[in-house]
């Protein structure tokens, strides 16, 4: 397997030739070492790998679009067959293959797939007059068992966007007590923080990418209640991105050292800033206004950057 850690050594050895502790000359032998190069067979299974996937979900777009583009020439039956067939066919697959962990999470995320790909299809042949938000909570709910077993982070993360897409559509149609943001930041929060403790509970969540996704997410969703509650005068949107900040700070400075969540933290700093003297400077005098907000921006957005590669150095000691 490729080392984990390949970026880091490879950053080490740039450190290293920069402080000539490592003669370049030295450099191909580090590298063979360390093996953060990959191998011909690593490759190989990679490309293998990458193949498997593409294949896997083409077939199953194309099952989808064969069914879409030739709804006119295929029969109400004709439609079923095809869908649930291919349906059937991931099944069996996934039973045949539920010992090769890569191939069986390929199948599932295939599966869930046809499922939508079914329910929108029963929706538009027989027009029960559901509500859209409905197809993909029912999408959500039908496949959580898979999901479950899945024990994959791409899936996971899949049903969480069926969950917000329903929980959108829904106010879309019915609306709330609630704003919207509010519903989407708090269930998007709880999100990440379920899956952040569960990581040492359960190791295949703990993919730094997906967490980084969720934060991501969160950190958008926060901004958005800072900028609503500054310009519609509703202070519990600041006071909620005030803790935000603060909690994901100390999480991520002090307890787990993430820098791209700390990055994430140091961006929504800097626009909050910014958008906060957009909304304090006075409109009548806007050359000097544009020429504080770049001088704010230039140097907040150095002090960060020179902070968070500070942050690096340590986190490799």
């Amino acid at each position: 397997m490729i080392d984990d850690n390949a970026a880091d050594t490879r950053q080490l050895f740039t450190e290293l030739i920069e402080s000539k502790e490592l003669a370049i000359k030295d450099v191909p032998e580090a590298i063979a070492i360390t093996k953060i190069s990959p191998s011909a067979v690593q490759w190989q299974n990679f490309i293998n790998i990458l193949l498997l996937w593409f294949g896997s979900l083409s077939l199953a777009f194309g099952v989808i679009f064969f069914v879409a583009a030739n709804w006119q020439e295929v029969g109400r039956m004709g439609k079923f067959a095809i869908v649930e067939g291919a349906l059937l066919s991931a099944m069996i697959l996934h039973l045949k293959f539920r010992h090769k962990e890569v191939i069986r999470q390929v199948i599932l995320l295939v599966a869930i797939l046809l499922v939508g790909a079914l329910m929108a299809l029963f929706g538009q042949t027989y027009q029960t007059g559901a509500d859209p938000w409905q197809l993909f909570f029912n999408w959500a709910l039908l496949t959580t068992p898979w999901v479950l077993i899945s024990r994959f982070s791409v899936i996971w993360l899949i049903w969480l966007g069926l969950l917000n897409l329903s929980i959108s559509l829904y106010y879309q149609t019915f609306g709330g007590y609630l704003n919207i943001a509010w519903v989407a930041f708090a269930f998007n929060t709880a999100a990440l923080v379920i899956w952040q403790v569960s990581v040492s509970k359960f190791s295949w969540l703990n993919k730094t990418w997906a967490i980084n996704f969720l934060g991501f997410t969160t950190c958008a969703l926060a901004l958005n209640l800072f900028v609503r509650g500054l310009f519609n005068d509703e202070p519990a949107g600041l006071i909620i991105w005030g803790i935000w900040t603060g909690v994901t700070f100390y999480v991520y400075r002090y307890r787990i050292l993430n820098l791209f969540m700390l990055a994430g933290w140091a961006v929504s700093m800097l626009v909050a800033a910014n958008t906060l003297l957009i909304k304090i400077l006075p409109n009548f005098f806007e050359a000097a206004s544009f020429m504080l907000l770049t001088i704010v921006t230039i140097g907040l957005g150095t002090y960060l950057s020179v902070w968070l590669k500070s942050l690096v150095k340590l986190g490799r000691t």
